[in-house]
């Protein structure tokens, strides 16, 4: 038996480009905030820090600003990190930046948001909404 996917297509970009603004997008699911504020207000953060907006540390700092709580995962030798099918079928309640390999993807609810499905990609890390 085939199991369901819980990946959902979500594009918050007003024009509907499928551009590489995976760090708008995430963090448009996560907050509630359209496109236009994230893309003004991590934009802003960016060049506050000298850095472009999509680089880890302006959105480490933006989820920071905005009260997200931030969870390593540690992973033992010979273990294997957890996917983000696997993350969402265990956190079906609350909201979640995950962070991938060059890519972030937000989990809500057991279903994850993006413009593909990154099911398989390994989760080193998320942020929680509290």
């Amino acid at each position: 038996m085939a199991v369901k996917s819980r990946n959902k297509y979500y594009n918050p970009n007003p024009l509907k480009k499928e551009t590489g603004d995976c760090v708008v997008r995430a963090i448009c699911k996560a907050t509630g905030k359209d496109w236009d504020t994230v893309y003004m207000e991590i934009g802003k953060l960016g060049f506050e820090m000298k850095e472009p907006p999509n680089y880890r540390n302006v959105w480490k700092k933006y989820l920071e600003n905005n009260n997200f709580i931030y969870h390593s995962i540690p992973v033992k030798k010979g273990s294997k990190r957890p996917t983000v099918a696997s993350f969402a079928e265990t956190h079906t309640k609350g909201t979640f930046v995950l962070r991938v390999a060059r890519h972030i993807v937000t989990c809500e609810d057991g279903y994850y948001y993006d413009l593909n499905d990154f099911a398989d990609s390994a989760v080193y890390s998320y942020y929680e909404k509290p």
